[in-house]
């Protein structure tokens, strides 16, 4: 009988025990399932940027493509309307096959660096997604509620300056692409400046 009154008295015990087992094995399968579906949202988006960086290149080079051509026969058409010829003629064409090359090629380093901002970027999203996998599994291992919302407190402010990180990296790489397309252009120009 006393056998009896400790198992009725330890089944509240057994019963919760049973619960925090459950609980701890649905959060190790819901985490196992996050991380193969955030796996496999990073490589489709990886592949998506991809394949948009790519796109957008060679969008850029077949527009540069097109514009040489059509300053081309602009300046072609401009020789023979103001009567240009020979060697004038020649320098005109010269200079106007420069300044679209100096523009093509600075449109080359901006596609470049669109292409390397999407890759930082998705480089942040996995890194993020890792860490929040991370942060799901120390939410799940909380056992109060103090715990719980340190836990949380901490996690929003390492999200929120990994964050901040990232923008000023983007902004880094932004302007880095920027100067350089800008020093390419005013090259083209020095060089057109002394030669005049």
């Amino acid at each position: 009988m006393t056998e009896n009154r400790n198992n009725i008295g330890n089944q509240p015990f057994k019963a919760a025990e049973a619960g925090r087992n459950i609980a701890e094995q649905a959060a190790r399968a819901a985490t196992e399932q996050a991380a193969t579906a955030g796996e496999k949202a990073a490589r489709d988006s990886a592949e998506v940027f991809r394949k948009g960086a790519e796109t957008a290149r060679n969008s850029l080079q077949s527009g540069l493509e097109t514009a040489t051509q059509g300053f081309q026969r602009l300046s072609d058409q401009f020789t023979q309307v103001l009567g240009f010829s020979g060697p004038q003629s020649e320098e005109l064409t010269r200079r106007s096959s420069e300044n679209v090359q100096a523009l093509a090629e600075a449109g080359t380093v901006l596609a470049k660096g669109a292409q390397d901002v999407s890759q930082e970027w998705l480089g942040f999203a996995q890194d993020r997604q890792a860490k929040n996998l991370e942060a799901f599994k120390r939410l799940a291992g909380c056992r109060s509620v103090q715990d719980l919302i340190t836990v949380q407190s901490d996690l929003m402010r390492d999200s929120f300056q990994a964050l901040i990180h990232a923008n000023k990296r983007m902004a880094e790489l932004s302007l880095r692409v920027a100067n350089d397309a800008s020093n390419r252009v005013q090259a083209q120009g020095d060089r057109t400046h002394r030669a005049a």
